[in-house]
């Protein structure tokens, strides 16, 4: 993508939308694999194809090319493992570590794809204890397990072997308390509320692109007695389906939860960690399962053949309850698609880019550009060095066949008309905001220098976090030299003095409230009143593109 569509949004979105569309078509196969040709197999599979806790993956290209491969590798791999059973023929068992392994490419989560399939083996393939169904499965269908195993094997070694290069670490958090309340909040907060349609309600981060659930309190506790309520009905109708919901809850801990508790809980608050919608997202595939193993009869079963010519009341009343609560999930969700839409935009990033595209074209060859972080709403500042312009914007010029600016990350010398991108994506001239120098004494027009050394004195000390030095000067054919050392606290630069009017740019840390500059070319070195501080776009001077 960075190397042949930069920042297309039309070919990344096409890309996510083939992968949704292999998704859904994958759904629809498993479900008329497990369930036959049936109508009732819609309402899994209209939950799974309008759940809103798959949007922010969908708007977030980067986990989109995570989250929808592995739900295609879940489907699949399950419908071949299906098939695997029911059938015998090894090539099934192939095809079932085929998909585990396309899983594996794109999401560690696959890691527990294995399990998942054993779980559904063993608790509705096999009949008879589910302990005991485990074991038969393990024997029966050992080919398959040995090359799932296998592969398996293959990727612990790759996943170890990049673990020790990773600058983030797994680690086992050491606060119980932390850990509840992460899991506790995952699931009242944002699954089971996102399960039935919600959360209803966003609350937009930073960057304006991104949301984490909020859902009202009263519908938050509502949904989880909804959920309970759905739960215990389907143990009631149906003799294993309380199997189900453990298989969910199985997925949710040991692929949603597990790993943000080993990488993350230690960083971030476990709370704002539990109402990220995109580490469940995964989960919906699996919760559209387990929604039609709880509730209807597998294929080819004399449940599914029997024909009721008088269904009783009670029956009829928990489908009508049934399609109520599904309508009411496809209302829900698309009043909270509709509030993500309204809570979330790409416009301001849109405009960034755009302008700074065209500042790129525009821009008089050999321009310097210092490299400052771009504004939160493109790429938060958590990103770290990935958050600044040269990383975001210097693809651009890369792909160009002649450079026209150049990001300087550490200016040190002289550098005139430097320039900066401002927070809509063109470029300014610099501007140094932070104190200036004390004023040349009257009747001067430059700073004097007593005894071959020009002392700048500052009203007061300068703030430990400054990061730039700004110094004017003009030279003349008198300059007794071609260089000057400039002194800033403990920082000592070489100025290269050019002749005429100059800007010259060092990079400083620390705290001073003098600045020096001595060495041969000072005595023919004018020099009016310094700024320190940090780099802003100016209000003054050019600006590329102008409109």
């Amino acid at each position: 993508m960075a190397r042949t569509a930069l920042y297309n949004w039309a070919f990344a979105a096409a890309i996510s939308a083939i992968l949704l569309a292999a998704a859904d078509i994958a759904a629809l196969r498993l479900l008329r694999t497990l369930f036959g040709y049936r109508p009732a197999i819609l309402m899994p599979l209209v939950i799974y194809l309008l759940c809103p806790l798959t949007m922010i993956d969908l708007r977030w290209w980067s986990a989109a090319m995570e989250s929808l491969p592995l739900q295609v590798a879940i489907f699949m791999a399950l419908n071949a493992q299906v098939y695997y059973v029911r059938t015998g023929r090894f090539r099934h068992a192939i095809a079932a570590a085929a998909w585990v392994a396309f899983g594996l490419l794109f999401f560690e989560k696959a890691l527990i794809l294995p399990v998942l399939l054993l779980a559904v083996t063993s608790g509705f393939l096999v009949e008879g204890p589910w302990l005991r169904s485990i074991g038969r499965s393990l024997l029966e269908y050992k080919a398959s397990w040995l090359l799932q195993a296998a592969l398996l094997a293959v990727y612990a070694v790759v996943l170890a072997t990049s673990q020790a290069t990773s600058t983030v670490q797994p680690k086992v958090p050491s606060q119980v308390g932390a850990v509840f309340t992460f899991f506790s909040d995952l699931l009242k907060d944002n699954f089971v509320p996102g399960a039935l349609g919600g959360p209803w309600r966003w609350l937009p981060i930073s960057d304006a692109q991104y949301a984490d659930a909020s859902p009202p309190g009263l519908l938050t506790w509502l949904s989880v007695i909804v959920a309970v309520l759905v739960i215990l009905a389907s143990i009631a109708s149906r003799r294993y389906a309380w199997r189900s919901w453990a298989i969910l809850a199985l997925w949710l801990v040991a692929a949603d939860a597990v790993p943000v508790l080993l990488g993350r809980i230690i960083y971030l608050s476990p709370a704002v960690l539990a109402l990220d919608t995109h580490y469940v997202s995964d989960a919906v595939a699996v919760l559209a399962i387990c929604l039609g193993l709880a509730f209807l009869p597998l294929a080819g079963t004399p449940e599914a053949s029997r024909r009721r010519l008088v269904v009783p009341a009670w029956r009829q009343t928990g489908r009508t309850v049934f399609v109520g609560l599904v309508a009411a999930f496809v209302i829900g969700s698309i009043w909270s698609v509709q509030d993500l839409e309204n809570t979330t935009s790409g416009q301001a990033t849109k405009l960034y880019l755009t302008n700074a595209a065209a500042a790129v074209a525009e821009a008089p060859a050999g321009t310097m550009v210092f490299d400052s972080p771009v504004p939160a709403q493109v790429m938060i500042g958590a990103f770290g060095s990935d958050a600044l312009s040269a990383k975001v914007i210097g693809p651009m010029e890369s792909s160009r066949s002649a450079a026209n600016i150049r990001f300087v990350a550490r200016p040190d010398g002289t550098i005139d008309h430097l320039m900066v991108f401002a927070d809509d994506g063109r470029l300014h001239q610099v501007a140094v905001f932070g104190q200036d120098s004390f004023p040349i004494p009257a009747g001067r027009n430059c700073q004097p220098v007593r005894r071959g050394v020009m002392v700048v004195r500052f009203p007061v000390p300068t703030s430990s976090s400054t990061e730039v030095l700004h110094i004017p000067y003009v030279t003349t054919a008198n300059v007794g030299g071609d260089y000057a050392i400039v002194s800033f606290g403990s920082d000592s630069h070489v100025l290269t003095v050019l002749l005429g009017l100059h800007d010259a740019y060092f990079t400083v840390r620390g705290r001073a409230d003098t600045v020096t500059v001595s060495g041969p070319a000072v005595r023919g070195l004018c020099v009016n009143n310094l700024q320190v501080g940090f780099v802003v776009p100016s209000a003054s001077g050019p600006v590329i593109p102008a409109q």
